[in-house]
């Protein structure tokens, strides 16, 4: 495994746990505790990670994991929610597509299907651009490198502009009083923007988001229609959001 894949599968299962030891990392990684040491020291010094006595930790804050971080973190369960929403959305309709990772694995779902998709993120129309009968829209606007997503006033006027049957984005926090949460404000407004011109707002999320808070607010979670997410997700954890009358899927 060269050095970029053992950062990610790193920072990947810090976003899992929280914290890692690097006796657990040499083996998750078949490495030396040498070599594992050294990508330890070579993220605290990219300030992706914390080192500590004996492995690694979680930035101290609210600090946004590495978009190469989030996609490996929960990817099973990202890709079983990815493929449920993708086989729930219905042929004609035009839907809205936020960026992030979990929306990435609705994709291989709808590449056969007829549909019309507005997204802010370059991402998501790449790997639209073979799909023989979706047509694609990509708002214009300012690239948030960090999520390949497009913000700003650019961005809002293209989304006004559109009628939206449903809305599907990720999630970094979704709380029943706090609201949908995330970590920066300018991609949370383009986000309530496409929320707002949706008749229907569905939320694909792996169970960790829930419970959490961010800075950036999206919207109040009472807007959501429906959210799908993993079987992690247990009915203490979602009793609060449900209790709002949203449907909640586990896949």
């Amino acid at each position: 495994m060269i050095r970029a894949e053992r950062h990610e599968r790193i920072l990947a299962e810090l976003a899992r746990r929280g914290t890692v030891s690097a006796q657990d990392l040499a083996g998750l990684l078949e490495a030396s505790l040498a070599t594992v040491r050294r990508d330890i020291a070579d993220l605290d010094e990219a300030k992706s990670l914390t080192r500590t006595h004996g492995g690694a930790t979680l930035l101290q804050g609210r600090e946004e994991l590495p978009f190469d971080a989030k996609v490996m973190a929960y990817l099973p369960e990202k890709r079983r929610i990815g493929a449920q929403v993708g086989s729930m959305l219905e042929t004609g309709a035009m839907i809205g597509l936020g960026g992030g990772t979990t929306v990435m694995q609705i994709l291989p779902a709808i590449l056969r299907k007829r549909l019309k998709v507005v997204t802010t993120a370059i991402n998501v129309a790449l790997e639209l651009r073979h799909a023989p009968e979706v047509e694609v829209t990509l708002t214009g606007g300012t690239l948030r490198p960090r999520t390949a997503e497009m913000v700003g006033h650019v961005a809002e006027r293209t989304l006004r502009d559109i009628n939206i049957d449903v809305a599907v984005i990720g999630v970094d926090g979704i709380d029943a009083g706090a609201g949908l949460t995330t970590y920066d404000s300018s991609e949370a407004y383009v986000n309530r923007v496409m929320l707002e011109r949706a008749r229907e707002v569905w939320i694909a999320a792996d169970h960790s988001k829930f419970g959490r808070i961010l800075p950036a607010l999206i919207c109040p979670t009472s807007r959501v229609s429906r959210i799908v997410t993993d079987t992690g997700a247990t009915p203490a954890m979602t009793a609060e959001v449900a209790a709002l009358g949203i449907e909640i899927l586990r896949v």
